[in-house]
């Protein structure tokens, strides 16, 4: 046998993005002279688990291997009168397919040519996708925040944004990370693990987030997908976790950090109490040589996170009635008339704003006693006068298993199960009494959660392959109150408040200009939320000559519980107390006054109070997705391949989880409430579906020589109606509202508490008169009938080439446009300026005039998008001892709101068009990972002491995003209807940051003045002359490094470990949020926050064999 090391390859190159779950290898074959070679067995071999598959070549000298697991392969050809070649360390990832070409040499069958791929570049080929695949190395060795969260990587594929952490600590206890892709919203994003769903509805997150240490590789597929992926106009990522080998394989970790090693806070000073600890192990290996293998992890993770609040708390000397420091009259609502008018200010024994002590409720005396005062000395009035340290405490357990179980070379099975349980408390300001910390989030919620899959991979023969594939993704969110059990309300005297568990604790208690609530809890809480998605799907690919089709279909079956009763002040109710109730008309101070808020506190005469009323105990939707994709990958010749695919897309319309009565809907064109299975309604409220949504794809790569590759690619995806908020329409969800009939009388009063509920029968037709009292004064959502899903036409040219020193180069043009995007518009908002009657604005609502109904109606209409951008990826794999990954966005993102957001000018629905607020003209981020190689040749203590340095980091640099200028809406007299400022002068950018001190210029702006009159008789002014997020204004940019110092060991042939020190934010770089945009505000153009971090050092160690 003859070993070479010339002449082998035609050439090795890996096209993203050709298997979803699997991946795929194909390659051609040609002699000296360039002819196909016919009839060459082609045999490969995954070198971990010593599979092996057998094909030949076609009559063009063309080879395919489909469906084929991800790890590191040996190719072997040979026919005779050539020498066999051998090329080895293949690696096949998930989503991709490797291409191997080879240029076969005359000899005897018995010689052998040989070449090892490592060090070869990387070329995409055969597809014209666009995004990346984020190998193990970089999950493992580069700085992760967000509790190690791989997400965070995602911000290294070009046309993506920094990510960021939403909803709160108990929606989103799994730190589920959001990211804007290609101009798209995160709610067009698609998470799966293993071919699986993994995300929430309700809310649109991540469900179950994977430890780093058990991910093999992320792939991130971002625009023009492979057929067999969709439901997203952003991003695919499918996770794929470690398998098994014939060599075991494990490892011990550990991350921690306190509040020794990060920096203050900017604005603050402060650094609270915090520590990070992480543990955890991975071990893999055979169960059985050859055929059976396992691998799993657990980890655990506590997080302890310091936050400093500051909080506008009631001054302590007014607790005793005593206002004589307020700046404004007190006035005795106890005299005067009920309008009012001649009201005398209050007094006791003569003494002029004093509230004598026996006419203070025993109620509020009772509250006050659970209220500790201001601690800020000095503090200015009605400003933060109390500070309060807290220490939020976040658990999770999170362990994998999975079992790959080759059964011979035609029958491939794999299992996996993964569960993660975070568990967070956050004690609130008062313990057991809430406050207005975190907006009263004060508790404990926890989340199970489990997805599991089934695969099963069928080769009938080298040309037909089946795999089918089965899973669940469940999880079940609870939070409750730290006053869970309790009640409170009862003990102080307000009744009728703790009639369940579910209504435990002490109602809000809010004082108009003081942090809310002052007392108790966040409406939300207490939740029960929980969602289970089935996943079945079964995907045959058949290779006949030089096409490689693809037919399959997958079914979703989805069940999303959300009993999260919040509309009204919540379970708990609310008694809400405002200073008109202790002023008079003419007294305009008063009624605004702090003061007079709490004296009307004291007094018990609230403005307000109500509470929301549990009708069913599982409100929440059912719904089913069918999908249907053939495609047809053709090798047109050895430089040309095609792809041609079919998606087909069927949503049923959302059901209720409860059949009858569990659903409903508002049709704003007979002005009824429409109730599902009631009567003739159908169970989705007369909502229908739509089979027309077919998604075509396609894609041409052309390989110019083994060096330089172009691409052109267009697919169509469909955007599927993100929202379920119309599932929770009246009666569905109920309240009681209780209100005075003009300012200045109580509603009621905390002595007597809530009335008896009263709950509105639905009729036995299922139809509501749109003149029922509460229906019409009740916020409803309106679905259309035929309501149909949007699409977005996605399409890249691009050109790759192998630039030299393991280098690839990347230019592309992405863009993508959206059409029928479906957008929130308030359909009872004026659709004209000025169009009400002096002194009634709500005569210009479409609804009022017709139905006499002023409350909003939220519908979706469609809407056009935008998206064009240059993305630059320059990329290095691991050759020796350096990774790279390097992107720049050029983008340009126009649409009509961001994240289902409402559509604030229908008067003139233009003017809401513009740049996404997430648009960031200039993005560019760099990955590295380098390990440092001039002491591996040293011995002995110079070894331990100066080999097995790395350094790694991610540098981001970004630009802003756009500043919305607006304006006081009151001279529009058109509800609904947001104000947009007039530019009058240069807007420019000042740059100061911090209390008081200015961004921009505010004098550029101003608010437009009512000069036009209607023809009722109203003035009015008109829009401004800018658009939204037109003020030619960009925010603070952002600038971050990211780095990891690592010292690597060597313990033995099998053993090694390194210790490390991750620095987040390393230079300790502040980052800041966008100014005040509104011209109403107190702070307008000032920045009064920062949007990352100070630096945080956190040490890790891990020891692998």
């Amino acid at each position: 046998m003859i070993l070479a090391t010339g002449v082998l390859l035609h050439g090795l190159t890996i096209p993203a993005f050709g298997q979803a779950v699997k991946g795929a290898l194909l390659g051609t074959i040609i002699d000296s002279s360039g002819a196909a070679v016919i009839g060459a067995s082609v045999t490969i071999t995954n070198t971990q688990t010593n599979l092996s598959f057998t094909s030949k070549t076609n009559e063009d000298g063309n080879y395919t291997f489909s469906s084929i697991q991800d790890g590191i392969y040996r190719v072997e050809a040979s026919l005779q009168g050539f020498k066999k070649a051998i090329q080895e360390s293949i690696q096949v990832k998930v989503n991709t397919t490797v291409r191997v070409d080879f240029t076969f040499q005359v000899g005897a069958v018995t010689e052998t040519v040989s070449v090892e791929a490592s060090h070869e570049p990387l070329l995409q080929t055969d597809r014209a996708d666009t995004g990346r695949v984020i190998e193990s190395k970089q999950v493992a060795e580069l700085p992760l925040g967000f509790n190690r969260n791989f997400q965070g990587l995602v911000f290294t594929v070009p046309g993506t944004t920094r990510p960021s952490r939403p909803h709160s600590q108990f929606f989103n206890s799994q730190d589920s990370l959001e990211s804007k892709v290609n101009g798209q919203s995160r709610l067009s994003n698609n998470f799966q693990i293993e071919g699986v769903d993994d995300n929430e509805k309700s809310g649109l997150l991540q469900v179950l987030i994977p430890s780093a240490d058990a991910i093999e590789s992320v792939s991130v597929s971002t625009s023009n997908f492979d057929v067999e992926l969709g439901r997203a106009g952003g991003a695919v990522s499918s996770v794929t976790l470690k398998s098994g080998t014939n060599a075991l394989h494990g490892s011990v970790f550990g991350f921690g950090n306190n509040d020794n090693t990060q920096a203050r806070d900017y604005f603050s000073g402060a650094k609270p109490p915090s520590h990070y600890r992480q543990f955890g192990a991975t071990i893999g290996g055979p169960m059985k040589k050859n055929k059976l293998f396992y691998f799993g992890d657990y980890q655990y993770t506590t997080d302890a996170l310091g936050i400093v609040n500051r909080h506008i708390v009631p001054y302590k000397e007014w607790f005793t009635g005593d206002f004589r420091n307020s700046p404004t009259k007190i006035y005795d609502p106890a005299t005067g008339n009920t309008d009012g008018t001649g009201r005398a200010q209050i007094s006791c024994n003569g003494v002029l704003n004093v509230i004598c002590a026996n006419r203070i409720s025993p109620i509020a005396q009772k509250l006050l006693g659970f209220l500790p005062g201001p601690n800020i000395t000095g503090a200015a009035f009605a400003q933060n006068n109390l500070i309060f340290g807290e220490v939020r405490i976040k658990k999770t357990h999170a362990f994998d298993t999975k079992i790959n179980y080759n059964i011979n070379d035609k029958n491939i099975l794999s299992y996996r199960f993964s569960f993660q349980q975070p568990k967070v408390f956050d004690p609130g300001t008062y313990g057991i009494y809430g406050g207005p910390t975190n907006g009263g989030f004060a508790g404990t919620g926890t989340q199970n959660t489990v997805s599991t899959a089934a695969n099963y991979t069928r080769t009938f023969d080298t040309s037909t392959v089946l795999e089918a594939r089965f899973g669940v993704s469940w999880y079940h969110n609870v939070a409750i109150s730290t006053a869970d059990g309790l009640k409170t309300s009862d003990e102080v005297g307000i009744r009728n408040v703790n009639t369940d568990d579910f209504s435990s604790g002490l109602t809000s208690i809010n004082i108009n200009g003081f942090s809310a609530p002052v007392l108790g809890f966040a409406n939300s809480l207490p939740w029960d939320r929980g969602e289970t998605t089935y996943v079945a799907s079964a995907i045959m690919t058949k290779t006949r000559g030089n096409h490689t089709f693809k037919l399959g279909e997958e079914f979703h079956k989805n069940r999303d519980l959300l009993l999260q009763i919040q509309d009204n002040g919540g379970v708990r109710g609310f008694f809400t107390f405002s200073g008109s109730r202790t002023a008079t008309p003419s007294d305009s101070a008063a009624q605004n006054g702090l003061s007079n808020a709490f004296a009307a506190f004291l007094l018990d005469v609230p403005g307000s109070l109500g509470r929301d009323i549990k009708v069913i105990d599982s409100p929440g939707t059912k719904h089913k997705e069918f999908f249907t994709f053939f495609q047809d990958r053709w090798q047109v010749s050895q430089n040309l391949t095609l792809t041609l695919g079919l998606r087909h897309e069927y949503y049923t319309p959302l059901v209720g989880i409860v059949d009858k009565g569990g659903l409903s809907n508002y049709d704003p064109v007979t002005n009824t409430g429409k109730v599902a299975g009631y009567g003739d309604v159908s169970d989705s409220a007369d909502v229908t579906a739509s089979w027309k949504n077919f998604a075509p794809r396609f894609g041409a790569a052309y390989r110019f020589n083994d060096k330089m590759v172009a691409r052109i690619g267009y697919g169509a995806t469909i955007v599927p109606f993100p929202d379920n908020s119309y599932a929770f329409n009246f009666p569905v969800k109920q309240n009681n509202s209780f209100s005075a009939t003009n300012n200045f009388l109580p509603a009621g009063s905390m002595a007597a508490g809530f009335p008896d509920k009263i709950i509105f029968n639905i009729p036995t037709n299922g139809i509501i008169d749109g003149n029922n009292a509460v229906l019409k004064n009740s916020s409803l959502f309106s679905i259309p009938s035929k309501l149909r899903e949007g699409k977005l036409h996605s399409f890249n040219v691009a050109f790759q080439r192998d630039i030299g020193w393991g280098f690839t180069g990347e230019a592309a043009y992405v863009g993508n446009l959206g059409r029928g995007i479906l957008a929130r518009l308030d359909l009872n908002a004026a659709t004209a300026l000025g169009a009400g009657l002096p002194g009634n604005d709500n005569a210009a609502r479409p609804l009022f005039q017709k139905f006499g109904r002023s409350a909003s109606v939220t519908t979706w209409i469609p809407t056009d998008t935008n998206y064009h951008s240059l993305q630059v990826k320059v990329d290095r794999r691991l050759k020796t001892d350096l990774l790279i990954t390097t992107s720049y966005t050029l983008s340009r993102a126009i649409n009509y709101g961001d994240e289902n957001g409402l559509i604030d000018t229908p008067a003139d629905i233009s003017l809401y068009r513009g740049l996404a607020g997430f648009n960031r003209t200039h993005s560019f981020v760099q990955s590295f990972v380098w390990a440092i190689p001039y002491a591996r040749d040293t011995h002995g203590i110079a070894k331990w002491v100066l080999d097995g340095w790395q350094f790694s980091g991610i540098f981001a640099l970004q630009s802003g995003t756009p500043l919305d200028i607006t304006a006081s809406s009151t001279n529009l007299h058109a509800p609904g209807n947001t104000q947009r400022a007039n530019v009058v002068g240069t807007p420019k950018i000042l740059g100061n940051i911090g209390p008081g001190e200015l961004y921009f210029d505010p004098t550029a702006f101003s608010t437009p003045a009512a000069t036009l009159t209607s023809s009722t008789g109203v003035a009015y002014a008109p829009f401004g002359n800018l658009r939204r997020n037109d003020s030619g204004l960009n925010g603070p940019g952002y600038f971050n490094l990211d780095g990891s110092i690592f010292k690597k060991f060597r313990f033995s042939e099998r053993v090694g470990g390194d210790i490390r020190a991750d620095i987040f934010n390393a230079l300790n770089h502040p980052n800041f949020n966008n100014p005040s945009t509104s011209l109403t505000s107190t702070t307008f153009g000032q920045i009064n926050s920062t949007a990352s971090s100070p630096r945080l050092v956190r040490f890790g160690f891990r020891v692998s064999f």
